[in-house]
This record gives C-alpha cells, structure tokens and sequence, in this order.
C-alpha cells in the first residue's frame, strides 16, 4: 500500500512536470534515433500530496530526467501517511515506464510498526499492485528478521512469496 501512495504522488508529479515541459515546436528531422535525449530536467525537487485536512505524502529528490518513454528521478526520499501509518522510501534511483516503478541502489522502506526493508531493487506495477524484487532482502521487524533471496507480493489479497528465506525470532522478554 505504502508504494501504491508513492506511485500516485509520482504520477502527480510527473503531470505537473508534463504540464509544465509542453513544446511550441518539435523537429523530427534532426533527431538520432540511437540516442535518448531528455524533454526536460528538473533539480532539487521538493513536492507535495495535500488534502484538504494534511500533507499526506512528501516527495524530494536531488533531479529529475522526463525522457519521452519514461522518467528517471535520483536521490529519492518520499514520506506518506496512510490509515495512521507513516512509511517512508528512499532510493538511489527510480525510473517510471507505464505503470511500472523501479527502484535501485540501497533501496529501503520502512513505517511507524517498527517494519524496515532493505534491499537493491524493487519493482512495483501501480496497475497490478504487484511487489516484487529478485535481489536478496532483509525485512526487519519486532518479531524478527527475515533475509531472503527475493519476493512477489500481491497487495490486493495480502500474498507474499519468497525465495530461500531464513528468519531470526525474537524472544519478547515479559515482566510478572
């Protein structure tokens, strides 16, 4: 749910930026076809979700790359509350295409329950609500640590798959 928020923060995002980058003029002609050349750039990012009530979710970023095919964002840290729960991603990279985010290079998550998740790559499809990563993980939380070899999580029906997981319990300590 947590990258569902994400998502739609950085798609208001990026249709302001899209609204913003809208050309007079446009020569293809000229244009190479082996090189990706960017409509616009974007530093320093700082963006906001508001509600009539709160900020529900905040978006910096050190640049922003709006290619034709796709937009790539650097140095990502987001924060959104959803249902009392804060969550908060952070990312070296992230690129949109379609309905599809990709975030790599230290990747982490991590909300107010005390649940963090490290890892170097995490795919999410906005359409399908489909988590997914095929890169070794580390899901910390008050019952334990969990590491495994890569994850699917299906948001809609709570579903999660992994890979070759080893869990460490935590024994809770209680007074009488």
């Amino acid at each position: 749910m947590a990258l569902k928020v994400f998502a739609i923060v950085i798609v208001l995002f990026l249709a302001e930026i899209i609204f913003l980058s809208t050309k007079d003029f446009d020569n293809n002609q000229n244009e190479r076809k082996d090189i990706d050349f960017t409509d616009i750039a974007f530093e320093n990012i700082e963006a906001y979700l508001l509600t009539k009530d709160e900020v529900v979710a905040k978006l910096e970023a050190k640049s922003v790359l709006k290619y034709r095919e796709k937009s790539e964002i650097f140095d990502i840290k987001t924060e959104f509350l959803h249902k009392n729960l804060k969550n908060s991603i952070t990312s070296d990279k992230a690129i949109l295409k379609g309905d599809v985010i990709e975030l790599s290079g230290d990747v982490h998550y991590e909300n107010n329950n005390s649940m963090k998740i490290d890892t170097q790559n995490l795919i999410y499809n906005t359409k399908t609500e489909i988590i997914k990563t095929t890169y070794p993980f580390i899901l910390t939380s008050l019952r334990g640590d969990v590491e495994g070899n890569g994850f699917i999580y299906d948001q809609k029906n709570g579903n999660i798959k992994a890979n070759k997981i080893r869990y460490k319990s935590f024994e809770i300590k209680r007074e009488l």
